[in-house]
């Protein structure tokens, strides 16, 4: 029999805490072939969208950018395939990224409007192609309700990444001045 997810009452309706654990497995079968279109239009798509990753997919940025896309999308299908293995170290994957935009100097709201203009891309192009396949409309409910879940659990990831790289930054400054108060007050006075 398979395993339920927990479910939160919002609005007087139950919703799923990890909706992909109610997906029928075939779901899977259906995205996967999609994965390669998807995310060269999630690629095109956010840097039509997102003003501050407007730019060519080079370097470190466009590495990220499409490990990260790449990564978001396979982690889902594995999900819905295997809902009891979790996401592991590719959640590492979405903190880092925070990290990487508070590094650069870029507000996380950036990234995040990436996130939601992928969702929506895989959101269209999923539904398209399990509506070909013959997918009814209940698993396309479920389904659209995992894809912005679990959008916000790789926001939320990204989040705390951030977080700890302002953290981090700070921690630093402190430890400068911490320093620096000390030459001032060090007898015989710093140079």
């Amino acid at each position: 029999m398979p395993k339920k997810s927990d479910t939160a009452t919002r609005g007087g309706a139950g919703v799923a805490a990890e909706p992909w654990r109610d997906l029928p497995a075939a779901v899977a079968d259906v995205i996967e072939p999609e994965l390669p279109a998807i995310t060269g239009e999630i690629l095109a798509t956010i840097s039509l969208q997102v003003p501050e990753y407007a730019r060519p997919l080079e370097g470190n940025f466009g590495r990220n950018l499409r490990t990260g896309v790449g990564e978001a999308l396979r982690q889902f299908v594995a999900l819905i395939r295997d809902p009891d293995a979790g996401r592991g170290t590719g959640r590492e994957v979405y903190v880092e990224l925070g990290r990487g935009e508070q590094r650069e100097g870029r507000a996380l709201d950036s990234l995040l409007a990436a996130y939601r203009s992928g969702a929506r891309v895989a959101w269209r192009r999923i539904a398209a192609a399990c509506g070909e396949a013959g997918i009814g409309p209940q698993p396309l409910i479920l389904l659209a309700e995992a894809i912005f879940a679990y959008i916000d659990e790789l926001s939320a990831d990204s989040a705390e990444g951030y977080a700890a790289a302002q953290a981090e930054v700070e921690d630093e400054r402190r430890e400068r001045r911490r320093r620096l108060a000390g030459l001032l007050l060090a007898e015989p006075p710093a140079a």
